[in-house]
């Protein structure tokens, strides 16, 4: 086959070909007297091997770490190989993916503080224009959703063995059997919604504790919540 063959019949384009020879993945093929490239069907697999590779998100430099599993022609090889690269992309892979949400709830909060105070002069610490303002004492979460983050709250409290005032907020004492997984999570989803809390889970000598701090405008929504 000639270049242009075999570009036609792997979707690779013939400069994509020769740059491929240029870096040693694909061997250099015999050529014809009169000077062209002569290639066999063997060069068609191995294309479509390096797509595949090049699907899965591998760089040139990998793929090249890839040949000579390849060229030993057996698959097991290829497999663990591509097992491993699939394995480790799919971890960076989500690695972004919370990175992504991260930035999304960090442009959503961002987005709501822009507006709500405009100073008729320069910006200033409260326009949200070189910073964040203070979070407002107010909840975003759906009326739909209320119900369910009370009784959220509510099972939390079965745990609660004692409730003590605290400088600027409250401290819960847990007993032992409290679902930290879910408390932590707990937390991050109110967090999220009323902004102006601040929580801290403390494991120390007197045991495990939740405290939950807020401005003192909000005190009497955490004392509605927990007290």
């Amino acid at each position: 086959m000639r270049i242009a063959e075999v570009a036609d019949r792997s979707g690779f384009s013939t400069a994509t070909l020769r740059y491929y020879e240029q870096v040693d993945l694909l061997p250099a093929p015999p050529r014809t007297a009169s000077g062209y490239r002569a290639y066999d069907e063997s060069v068609l697999a191995r294309l479509a091997f390096i797509a595949r590779a090049k699907q899965l998100g591998c760089t040139l430099d990998e793929v090249a770490e890839l040949m000579p599993a390849w060229d030993s022609g057996a698959c097991p090889p290829v497999q663990d190989g591509l097992r491993k690269l699939a394995a480790a992309k799919l971890t960076g892979a989500r690695a972004r993916m919370d990175e992504l949400r991260a930035f999304t709830a960090d442009l959503g909060r961002i987005l709501a503080t822009l507006g709500r105070h405009t100073p008729d002069g320069p910006c200033d610490s409260d326009c949200g224009c070189t910073s964040d303002p203070p979070p407002p004492v107010a909840c975003t979460l759906e009326p739909s959703e209320l119900p369910g983050r009370l009784q959220d709250w509510k099972d939390l409290g079965a745990h609660v063995v004692a409730r003590k005032p605290i400088d600027g907020g409250l401290r819960l004492d847990l007993d032992d059997t409290t679902p930290l997984d879910g408390l932590a999570q707990l937390m991050k989803a109110e967090q999220t919604c009323c902004a102006f809390f601040a929580f801290s889970l403390t494991v120390d000598s007197r045991g495990v504790a939740l405290e939950v701090r807020a401005p003192a405008e909000g005190l009497a929504v955490v004392d509605a919540l927990l007290g």
